[in-house]
């Protein structure tokens, strides 16, 4: 009778967890509905038409999951904006239940509940729903494919290793940033398995998992989508162009940009007047480069080798201002992300608040304290989640699958180019931490009170 109680209050905290991560996607996306696209979403959206009007895929210089899953909307939906919104949010609701499934099995049901209630609340990820961009989709995956590879692990079956490769394909199809992800999984089922099972049988579920994975990207490899490189899609050499071109610019005032990511280029133009607070934006060499290289007729491959040879000896010349453009976009990667504007408007990068003048009716104290209040709290967000780290040692087979897919795309974004954005399909894996940091803390507290 007792596995029948905690099963039904099980399903009842899912349903709830479920319905409140609804309402918080309808609310942060309200103003979303009924809006036209802009930027990047009219990309994915002309591939998925293209798809559905020609049954091709006209431009390998991005990954193709996306644009298919937008086809398959447009398919049964027709071309409805809003039917993709609604999706999204259903999947960032999925998200969330997937969040409490992972955590209840590592750190137990309190923390389970809390990190999946705080992540339904979290703007940064529930408005991501209400544009027609990769982060939704790929945030899903990434997620998926944690909990499926945390479930191979304790059930010990091969099916499970599999899906978890086929999952992390998808994933790689939607972003090309975790295609080297499977190297780290693999390297860690050797360790957790490390005097467990014979070698023998790690290296057949090690197999299993790669081959599931290759065999998802084997269609867009035959359809030419994977460059010379290796590269699902070749944006590394764009990438790694727009990272020489900050370093070098970013160099000589280096310190200044340093305060400026960690605490605000209101504080660095403090003592640096003449600081751009927007040099980390500037990338137009880099752009046109490649635009000029299009034009010239080369392709999307071409581009991408050309630019990594001249980026590569770049970077040889000057290794240390290689490191510290990724000491810098590091701090940018992990910075604060705040609302835009109005209260439904997009996540903002916070480096430039209060910048250069900006809102001068607010008084010069206020905006130090807003500042310093905002970046206090994030950092007690992170001290929070390395103390649960910590404390998880003992049972690190379990953790250490959020450890690397942290370590992974921390070290990928740091050595191109990173903004707070990007960090989004790991902000989970963030929350659950703190919120177990946050528990562990506080009875360890409450045990010395008593």
């Amino acid at each position: 009778m007792e596995i029948i109680y905690r099963q039904i209050t099980r399903n009842k905290i899912i349903i709830f967890l479920f319905f409140v991560a609804l309402i918080s996607g309808f609310f942060w996306n309200q103003k979303m509905f009924g809006q036209p696209i802009g930027s990047d979403q009219t990309y994915y959206d002309g591939v998925a038409s293209n798809i559905l009007n020609y049954g091709r895929f006209n431009f390998l210089g991005q990954e193709p999951f996306y644009s298919l899953f937008l086809a398959g909307i447009y398919t049964v939906f027709g071309h409805n904006y809003d039917a993709v919104r609604i999706i999204q949010i259903i999947l960032f609701a999925l998200t969330v239940i997937l969040i409490y499934l992972l955590a209840d099995g590592i750190f137990g049901r309190k923390i389970a509940f809390w990190s999946a209630f705080v992540m339904a609340l979290f703007y940064g990820l529930a408005n991501q729903a209400g544009n027609i961009t990769t982060e939704t989709l790929f945030i899903f995956l990434v997620v998926l494919f944690a909990y499926i590879i945390y479930v191979a692990y304790w059930r010990n079956k091969i099916f499970w290793y599999a899906l978890s490769g086929f999952v992390l394909g998808l994933a790689t199809l939607t972003k090309g940033i975790i295609q080297f992800l499977p190297l780290l999984v693999i390297l860690n089922m050797f360790a957790i398995y490390f005097k467990k099972i014979p070698v023998g049988k790690v290296l057949v579920k090690a197999a299993v998992f790669l081959i599931l994975f290759l065999a998802v990207l084997f269609p867009w490899f035959m359809r030419g989508g994977v460059n010379i490189s290796g590269a699902v899609a070749p944006k590394g050499g764009g990438m790694l162009a727009v990272r020489a071109e900050l370093m070098e610019n970013l160099y000589p005032d280096y310190f200044s940009h340093f305060i400026g990511h960690l605490f605000g280029y209101y504080f660095a133009q403090k003592f640096n007047p003449d600081i751009n607070s927007n040099a980390f934006r500037l990338t137009s060499q880099s752009d046109k480069k490649a635009d000029d290289l299009i034009k010239e007729g080369k392709t999307y491959d071409e581009v991408d080798k050309i630019l990594i040879e001249e980026v590569k000896s770049k970077i040889l010349a000057a290794p240390h201002k290689y490191f510290l453009m990724s000491v810098i976009d590091f701090i940018s990667f992990n910075s604060p992300i705040i609302i835009r504007d109005s209260l439904w408007g997009n996540s903002l990068t916070i480096h430039t608040t209060f910048s250069d003048g900006r809102h001068s009716e607010i008084p010069e104290l206020a905006k130090i304290v807003i500042l310093l209040g905002i970046r206090f709290i994030w950092f007690l967000f992170f001290g929070l989640a390395i103390y649960a780290l910590v404390k998880s040692l003992k049972n690190w087979r379990g953790v250490s699958w959020l450890f690397i897919i942290i370590f992974y795309f921390n070290l990928a974004y740091s050595a191109v180019h990173a903004i707070p954005r990007y960090a989004l399909p790991i902000y989970p894996f963030y929350i659950m931490l703190a919120v177990a940091g946050t528990t562990y803390f506080y009875n360890r507290y409450a045990k010395k009170q008593k």
